[in-house]
């Protein structure tokens, strides 16, 4: 399986979506015939800011968000994305499709559709108290009124197979690697402030190597 990383920002340093050779630890299923990963990361008061300046209701994680001392604690986790697989792909499905619906894209994998808008409507994933303790640290969303790791399980877990305690437990240590990083370094250091998207790109450049960060 290629492994290789890939670095692009959406709303500022919002989300930031990587595929990491170290999340091959994970065993699929079903559906394994794909070549990469992309942990979705988010920058919390970035996130938090960017609810508050479209009118969204306050969500829990953001109610209840405090200040810490380690600036890179707000580099949070959102979701782990396995790429097209190629059986999937052979039944005229794209990469733009598939991380749209991911396990709900037809013809194949068609399982029901994990919806944004009703998160807790999603099935629970089964995970243990200890890997979900683990979890809340780094997914603000998770539980609670949010579910948001309902959500991301179903959308980008469930049709693969993933133990959730493997799945959920890759995004928090792939979470603290990068964290403990240059890039992480450089986060914190530059909390509050405005930075270019060349200063940006080089922190992690150091951290991923250029010959496999792919910029988009």
């Amino acid at each position: 399986m290629k492994a290789f990383w890939r670095n692009a920002a959406l709303l500022a340093v919002s989300l930031l979506p990587f595929s990491s050779a170290n999340a091959l630890a994970l065993q699929a299923k079903q559906y394994g015939d794909f070549d990469r990963y992309v942990l979705a990361l988010s920058w919390q008061t970035g996130f938090c800011q960017s609810q508050h300046d479209r009118n969204r209701n306050e969500r829990d994680e953001c109610r209840l968000q405090t200040e810490t001392t380690n600036k890179a604690d707000f580099l949070t986790v959102h979701g782990l994305w396995p790429g097209l697989p190629k059986s999937v792909a052979a039944r005229g499905v794209d990469e733009r499709h598939w991380m749209r619906f991911g396990c709900a894209t037809r013809p194949i994998p068609n399982l029901p559709e994990a919806r944004a808008s009703r998160m807790c409507s999603s099935p629970e994933t089964g995970l243990s108290l200890e890997t979900a303790a683990k979890l809340s640290e780094v997914m603000p969303g998770a539980g609670g009124r949010s579910c948001l790791e309902r959500y991301e399980y179903a959308k980008h877990g469930a049709c693969f197979g993933f133990d959730p305690d493997a799945y959920f437990g890759t995004m928090v240590r792939l979470n603290q690697e990068i964290k403990e990083s240059e890039a992480g370094k450089f986060l914190a250091d530059n909390y509050g402030k405005t930075v270019s998207r060349r200063d940006f790109d080089a922190a992690f450049a150091k951290k991923l190597g250029k010959r496999e960060r792919e910029s988009s």
